[in-house]
């Protein structure tokens, strides 16, 4: 075995390239120099260090094993959103128009379902704002592998060729509506459950949906 000296630099990145604990001085350069074992001579190449040096390398090594394994378990665990509680007067007042506009004349003769859909996901978002937002980030974090709501096009249809997004009017968040109206009916119950309105309402609007 030969020994040559580094500078604290050199040898500091050198360990940094570490992909394994164990993995030794010549293993390190032979990959990051693409030399596979068969192409140097049979004589190791190593660096001189001091025994605190290689004690330290080890306890460092051994904390970035237990810091990736952390991670993992971080990056594992799900994450669980849940929408504040509106006060009974806002969601009164959700409750209120909706209503208003499922016995609204226009709405009643509506023949289109995404024409029904869009507009009461209007209501709900310019009634309540901010619960319309924490009701749509909720849907989010439930793991399904479709995206529902965005605050841009781009992000929808980078989710699927054909969801067709539309803008909700009068917000900024935009809806797939490639859906059938059973599934724009589920979307409105989720978001209208996310936020705390009664089953009751909901109940009302489904016959809107349902009946297509």
């Amino acid at each position: 075995m030969k020994i040559i000296e580094v500078d604290e630099e050199l040898y500091q990145y050198i360990a940094s390239q570490t992909q394994s604990i164990g993995e030794s001085a010549s293993d390190i350069l032979r990959r990051l120099l693409n030399l596979s074992s068969s192409s140097v001579s049979s004589t190791a190449l190593d660096f001189a260090q001091p025994k605190e040096t290689i004690v330290a390398e080890k306890a460092l090594l051994s904390k970035k094993a237990h810091e990736l394994d952390d991670s993992k378990v971080a990056v594992e665990a799900p994450v669980k959103v849940t929408t504040k509680k509106q006060s009974e007067q806002s969601i009164q007042q959700v409750v209120t128009k909706v209503q208003n506009l499922l016995d609204s004349k226009s709405f009643q003769e509506e023949s289109k379902a995404v024409v029904r859909f869009l507009a009461i996901l209007s209501v709900l978002y310019r009634t309540n704002p901010e619960s319309f937002a924490q009701a749509t980030e909720q849907e989010t974090s439930q793991g399904r592998t479709r995206t529902y709501f965005a605050r841009d096009e781009a992000t929808l249809l980078a989710a699927g060729n054909h969801t067709k997004p539309r803008q909700i009017p009068d917000t900024p968040y935009w809806v797939i509506t490639n859906t059938n109206s059973g599934r724009k009916m589920l979307m409105l119950e989720r978001a209208m459950q996310f936020m705390h309105l009664p089953e009751q309402l909901i109940d009302q609007v489904r016959p809107f949906f349902t009946a297509n």
